[in-house]
């Protein structure tokens, strides 16, 4: 899958993704830090990415406004830092959790997911 890691999450999340066969990027790497929540969800629009954020009031206006408008969605999965370990295991742990995601839904409907 493609991934889009919003940068409040730590960006070495990507690497761990990446690692276990996906395609990751970081906010960050795509040169999108300090973006608008908006610009980033038209880019993983535009790209084909899922959208791994734990900024859910923001992003699920987002993509109800644009359901209401028939525009274009992204998958957006909504994570959150408490529900994983602490400190330098929180990306490895971050990361299997959306693989084991991903192979539960390998093909997500465009919206907003809580896994």
């Amino acid at each position: 899958m493609r991934w889009l890691i919003d940068e409040m999450l730590p960006r070495i999340a990507a690497a761990e993704l990446a690692a276990l066969g996906h395609e990751a990027l970081s906010v960050i790497e795509a040169g999108l830090g300090g973006s608008t929540d908006s610009d980033i969800y038209e880019i993983a629009v535009e790209q084909q990415r899922i959208i791994v954020t734990e900024n859910f009031a923001d992003f699920a206006k987002i993509a109800n406004d644009r359901l209401a408008a028939g525009s274009p969605r992204a998958v957006v999965v909504f994570v959150s830092k408490r529900r994983h370990p602490r400190g330098s295991a929180l990306p490895h742990a971050l990361a299997l959790h959306l693989h084991e995601w991903s192979v539960a839904n390998p093909n997500p409907y465009p919206g907003v997911h809580r896994p």
